[in-house]
């Protein structure tokens, strides 16, 4: 994992994907709405959440890098034109 639980716990960007992972799960699991969950979920979350948040930020990312492999060039190189 590129980053370490201390920067996780104040990310905000982790803070909010993990609580919203969380209710996803949470209203799955009970079978009620995901505004009603998102309701039950406290802040902060807890350390899975935001490894599980930065597993999903990661995934995407590589996920994005295979789709556009131009785009992976450009954030290093820049432009392609």
């Amino acid at each position: 994992m590129a980053r370490t639980l201390e920067e996780l716990r104040h990310s905000p960007y982790h803070q909010q994907l993990g609580r919203k992972m969380c209710a996803a799960f949470v209203a799955q699991q009970r079978g009620v709405s995901l505004n009603t969950a998102l309701k039950k979920v406290p802040e902060p979350v807890g350390d899975l959440w935001l490894t599980v948040a930065e597993f999903a930020r990661q995934a995407t990312a590589e996920r994005i890098d295979l789709d556009f492999p131009s785009e992976r060039l450009r954030r290093f190189t820049g432009s392609i034109m």
